[in-house]
């Protein structure tokens, strides 16, 4: 293992688990501690004087630029709720990526448990604001799961820490390849899916959108929306298909018009970042009946 890198002293081996396209370790620079990430691909080639070597040149320039200008943006975004990227360089042909160290985490929105109804509405509201700034910056995380959610007891509650926007990207410039769209196909959007399957589709921070749907579902209720089993694996899958998907008994029915639409198979059918911000910045509402959305929206009027 290499003791240094760039300067910055590594504390533990690099890992691969949870990332699959970069390793990551944890690092010190003077008396601070990092998080410090490795970058599989693209990798600065060894002979630039080829045709091939050109390419990879080409390509690592490009990667490189989006970068500094996706860090750039993220770096505008306030308060403490995001946890930004500190610092991007290159060494020894390999790219890197350098955040806070996030010490005394307790949990992720996906471990914990037994949370009351105000503190649900708590981590949620401060997430959906930090995502309503992130976008307003032109970026989208892209990659929204509950454990990139970290959580941090704190005297006064829950503190949400959001994490991980290596397979972000700004609004302006879309992934271009299948290659360079990546998620959890939990949380996977319709339209995400449809470039991983390499067919044309507009993504937009309405993915986050999707996303972040079932994530507020599953932290509010302990389960992801419904949907057949015997006929779809993912949620995306039963969206794109316009199956019923049914929303838990647990889920407060001031959230179920705003859910239903956050799971819209069409982006631009999806509530604004505003109104999913607003529906949390009011006291928590009571718990009614389910009824089901996207293909059974006639249903909603029973």
């Amino acid at each position: 293992m290499a003791e240094f890198i760039s300067g910055y002293r590594l504390l533990t081996p690099m890992h691969t688990a949870g990332s699959g396209s970069a390793r990551w370790c944890f690092a010190s620079r003077g008396l601070e501690r990092f998080f410090l990430k490795e970058f599989l691909t693209p990798v600065w080639p060894a002979q630039e004087n080829t045709p091939l070597g050109q390419r990879q040149c080409d390509r690592c320039e490009t990667f490189e630029a989006q970068r500094q200008r996706l860090y750039t943006a993220i770096s505008c975004v306030i308060g403490d709720t995001l946890v930004p990227v500190v610092d991007f360089f290159q060494y020894e042909r390999r790219y890197y990526a350098v955040s806070e160290a996030l010490d005394h985490v307790d949990q992720t929105a996906e471990t914990i448990t037994g949370l009351s109804d105000e503190e649900k509405r708590a981590i949620l509201y401060e997430v959906t604001l930090c995502l309503h700034r992130l976008h307003m910056q032109g970026v989208v995380h892209a990659d929204l799961r509950p454990d990139h959610i970290l959580l941090q007891q704190r005297p006064d509650g829950w503190k949400p820490r959001l994490i991980d926007l290596d397979s972000g990207f700004l609004e302006s410039e879309p992934p271009q390849h299948s290659r360079e769209m990546e998620g959890d196909p939990v949380y996977l959007s319709p339209e995400a899916f449809l470039c991983m399957a390499g067919q044309r589709a507009e993504l937009t921070h309405r993915l986050d959108t999707f996303a972040f749907g079932a994530i507020i579902h599953r932290i509010w209720t302990g389960s992801l929306p419904m949907f057949d089993q015997t006929k779809y694996q993912y949620l995306y899958e039963a969206s794109l298909d316009g199956g019923e998907i049914q929303l838990s008994d647990d889920l407060p029915e001031a959230f179920r018009p705003v859910i239903v639409r956050m799971l819209s198979v069409n982006a631009s059918d999806r509530p604004s970042d505003a109104e999913v911000t607003a529906l949390f910045d009011v006291p928590c509402p009571q718990t009614r009946s389910s009824k089901p959305v996207n293909g059974l929206m006639r249903l909603m009027r029973t």
